[in-house]
C-alpha cells in the first residue's frame, strides 16, 4: 500500500510530500522489521531514499505530474520537503565547504549538487524556476539561506515538518 502510494496519485496525477513520506514509511517498515539495520540508516536515506527522489523527478517530468498541495512559491518547492530536511542534516558541520548563504550559487551547485541532497534539491528548484531571481521564485529558500549554520537549519526543517 505505502510502496504503490510513494509513486503519486494515479487518479490525479499529482505528487506532492505526502507521497515521498509514504516511500519513507517503507523505508521505515523495513527497519522495524529488521530488513534493514539501525547502521543501514544513512545509506537507506542518502542511497535508497536519493535514488527513490530521482526517479520520483524523472515521473514529474514525463508524466507532467502536477504538485499536490503545493504552497506555491512560499514553499521549499512544489514536490518535496524531505530532500531539504535530510540534505540540511548531511551538511551539518560542512559550512566553510558549502556555506548555508551560499547554497544557491551557480559554483555551490555545479561542485556539490551530485554530493548533497539540499545542494541537489537547491539545482531542481534552480531548473524548474529559471529566469528569475532565485529570492523571486523561492522567497522562503532564500530566507533560509540567512541562516547562519546547518544545525540550525535542520532544526527549522524539522519545525516545518512537524507543522505539516
Amino acid at each position: 500500500y505505502y510502496l504503490r502510494g510513494a509513486f503519486g496519485d494515479e487518479r490525479r496525477i499529482d505528487y506532492g510530500t505526502g507521497h515521498e513520506v509514504a516511500f519513507l514509511g517503507v523505508l521505515f517498515a523495513l527497519g522495524a522489521t529488521g530488513v534493514l539495520a539501525r547502521a543501514d540508516a544513512a545509506d537507506a536515506v542518502l542511497i535508497v531514499f536519493a535514488d527513490y527522489i530521482r526517479v520520483m523527478r524523472k515521473l514529474q517530468k514525463v508524466y507532467v505530474l502536477e504538485p499536490a498541495g503545493s504552497h506555491g512559491v512560499w514553499g521549499l518547492d512544489d514536490y518535496h520537503m524531505l530532500p531539504f530536511l535530510f540534505g540540511a542534516a548531511q551538511l551539518i558541520g560542512k559550512e566553510e565547504e558549502v556555506p548555508t548563504g551560499e547554497v544557491y550559487r551557480e559554483k555551490i551547485v555545479e561542485k556539490y549538487a551530485d554530493q548533497y541532497l539540499y545542494v541537489d534539491a537547491i539545482r531542481q528548484v534552480l531548473l524548474a524556476k529559471k529566469g528569475a531571481p532565485f529570492h523571486e521564485t523561492s522567497p522562503m529558500l532564500y530566507d533560509i539561506t540567512s541562516v547562519p549554520d546547518w544545525q540550525r537549519t535542520l532544526g527549522g526543517m524539522v519545525k516545518m515538518w512537524r507543522a505539516e
